[in-house]
């Protein structure tokens, strides 16, 4: 009996402590230091002095869910404002004008000469491009995939309420044979179930989301004819411009052929996993993912860095999409780059775009 009333008190005092929020700290907290550890090894031997090393840290910083730790850099105030406006608002330029869109072939004037065009070796759908740049004091490996037909890329939404879908869920609820993470969610704890997409949202046509809660973002849409538009447009203006698939993001890497990170520095959006969507002069399009925050593997891209190596491969219209540890790219249902989330398999994602 003594024994059996032991045991029924043990079962009464005891409590469930409240792991989760403790899990969620140690997670964030653990990312921080990592980044600011590996930044540190990164240039301390390949900077000129430490103001550099803090400039790229609180660059990386500004564009992580932990802004708050970028003063630990200790940079002046004033830099830490210059690298914030850096960040929040980039230079946009509309690649379109927003007036009506009229589609349709060019009608070739009447000759007599009669021209004979051999047939050219069908392109594949998809094709892979491994990367793999050294910049001396840091690295980065990634996956480029060239789309030729752009009719066969859409944007794919989740259709669930309590929280978004992993890359490979869309793949098995839309067959997509080429897939990479789209929008920027709601995550105000770092661990967001990517339900929410932030910024204008349209989808086949339809607007799910018109507005843009952040300043200074802007859009990426990819009209019926297959041609893609990034700008300053509202959701109306791009359904109007024959946008059948938008989303927003930034910044913008290239607009009508011009790098718009060409000649600017590098540290204002630091060293990051990436992704970023572009499209090439005869309408093939680009997706790109870089990985990052992986020692020995891959470093990390910043955004010069992206925009340098789109443009070297011909594109002439990029811009970034969400990055960090919800950069990830799959071909054929598998996963061919390497996403910096604990979880193999990514993240939760409000949207994404694919091929099919």
């Amino acid at each position: 009996m003594e024994m059996l009333s032991r045991t029924r008190t043990r079962k009464r005092t005891k409590r469930k402590r409240p792991w989760r929020w403790v899990k969620k700290w140690m997670l964030g907290t653990a990312l921080t230091c990592t980044t600011l550890a590996l930044l540190g090894i990164i240039f301390l031997f390949g900077t000129k002095n430490g103001v550099e090393l803090r400039e790229w840290a609180a660059g990386t910083l500004l564009t992580t869910q932990h802004d708050y730790w970028a003063p630990y850099t200790f940079l002046p105030e004033e830099k830490l404002k210059e690298l914030k406006q850096q960040i929040t608002h980039p230079t946009v330029i509309n690649s379109e004008g927003t007036g009506t869109v009229t589609t349709g072939p060019a009608i070739p004037p009447k000759s007599n000469l009669v021209t004979v065009t051999l047939p050219e070796k069908p392109k594949e759908l998809i094709e892979i491009e491994e990367i793999d740049v050294s910049k001396g004091s840091y690295y980065f490996k990634g996956k480029i995939m060239y789309i030729s037909d752009p009719s066969r890329v859409r944007l794919v939404v989740t259709n669930r309420k309590d929280r978004g879908d992993l890359l490979d869920e869309f793949v098995k609820k839309t067959g997509a044979i080429g897939i990479v993470n789209a929008s920027g969610f709601s995550d105000p704890d770092g661990y967001g179930k990517g339900a929410r997409a932030y910024g204008v949202v349209i989808h086949d046509g339809k607007i799910l989301q018109g507005y843009n809660p952040r300043s200074g973002e802007t859009a990426l849409g990819l009209t019926y004819d297959g041609k893609l538009i990034t700008g300053s447009y509202s959701a109306e203006e791009l359904v109007k411009m024959g946008v059948r698939d938008a989303v927003s993001f930034r910044p913008q890497l290239i607009v009508n052929g011009k790098n718009m990170f060409e000649g600017k520095p590098a540290k204002s959006w630091g060293i990051q996993p990436r992704t970023a969507i572009g499209q090439k002069e005869d309408g093939t399009i680009v997706f790109a993912v870089i990985d990052g925050r992986q020692p020995g593997h891959s470093i990390g891209a910043s955004m010069n860095d992206m925009a340098e190596v789109l443009a070297e491969r011909g594109v002439v219209t990029a811009m970034a999409m969400d990055g960090g540890s919800s950069s990830m790219m799959l071909h054929n249902g598998e996963a061919i780059t390497k996403t910096s989330s604990p979880y193999h398999r990514g993240r939760y994602l409000p949207n994404a775009w694919a091929v099919f």
